[in-house]
């Protein structure tokens, strides 16, 4: 009786016009030249990445909105501004029409078997906030394009087969986190990665980079994790390390630094986690260092004894 009722309370509604919505279709630009261009790039991608074989591929290449297709978010105005198609299998190189979401804002592609170069044409995403793209097997350099996008918020590279040296250029003001660890990135740290004004975590840990750690890192005020360990850093720990008000985590391990510990990193009053095993350093431990932190490890420093 009860579940004859409730049929009869929406059949009423219905009647009414208040019943439950009806699902309309997704929009799409006003533009017809917009709607073929981004809908000719999403094709190129599909085709390019094995679109057949993914798991899941619902609408894809389909004259259906394209906001209707698996993955693919579209704003009020039918501009693409999010790909999140991540763990799907595809396979291949990234196309270059990427290029061709003006709008987009996230593209999230971690863990499927994209290999090749990011391509430059990344840096036509002016409105980028997010890149994912940790897990596959990317190869080649960072993009110049991408470390000048004005509203990038999240590098997430790690887990590829990068290799050469970073950027020289970066002019990311809203860049809070880099994470390209596990790669074979080669070549100095860059002086105007550090002078970001939001950045707050580098992982940068299990690459092949060299050189010393640039003094530029005491200009970043925001920097709360900095994991540079198993690279080929030398030089001495720069005496800025300890003048960023937020540090918190440090890991420098597995390098080939030199040099003292700045007594400044013991009243680095935020720092919890200091690794620095596995270096050259020497000389004598600054005092009350080890007993404020959490975490501290100095060894396998031949050169470097305690008070």
């Amino acid at each position: 009786m009860r579940g004859r009722c409730v049929l009869l309370a929406i059949l009423l509604l219905a009647s009414c016009g208040e019943g439950p919505p009806v699902e309309t279709s997704r929009p799409e630009p006003a533009d017809p030249a917009v709607r073929e261009r981004e809908r000719a790039a999403l094709v190129d991608f599909y085709e390019s990445l094995g679109g057949p074989d993914w798991i899941q591929r619902d609408f894809w290449a389909s004259p259906k909105p394209v906001g209707e297709w698996h993955g693919v978010y579209t704003d009020a105005d039918g501009y693409v501004v999010r790909l999140k198609i991540y763990d799907n299998n595809l396979a291949g190189t990234l196309p270059a029409s990427i290029g061709d979401l003006a709008r987009l804002e996230t593209l999230h592609l971690s863990f499927n078997q994209i290999a090749g170069p990011i391509p430059e044409t990344i840096g036509r995403c002016k409105a980028l906030r997010n890149l994912w793209l940790k897990g596959n097997k990317f190869t080649g350099v960072l993009p110049d394009s991408l470390t000048v996008l004005q509203h990038l918020e999240y590098i997430d590279v790690h887990v590829n087969e990068l290799a050469g040296p970073l950027p020289t250029t970066w002019d990311t003001p809203a860049l809070k986190i880099l994470r390209a660890e596990t790669n074979r990135i080669s070549g100095t740290l860059p002086e105007q990665l550090f002078r970001q004004p939001r950045l707050a975590e580098v992982y940068l840990h299990n690459n092949e980079l060299q050189g010393a750690i640039p003094d530029s890192i005491g200009e970043c005020r925001t920097l709360k994790y900095l994991f540079l360990a198993r690279n080929r850093l030398d030089g001495a720990l720069p005496a800025g390390l300890a003048a960023s008000p937020l540090l918190t985590d440090v890991r420098l391990n597995d390098n080939a630094l030199i040099g003292e510990i700045p007594s400044s990193l013991a009243a680095a009053e935020a720092l919890q986690v200091l690794r620095l095993d596995g270096n050259r350093l020497e000389g004598i431990v600054p005092a009350g260092l080890a007993e404020r932190l959490s975490v501290f490890d100095a060894s396998r420093n031949p050169g470097l004894r305690a008070r």
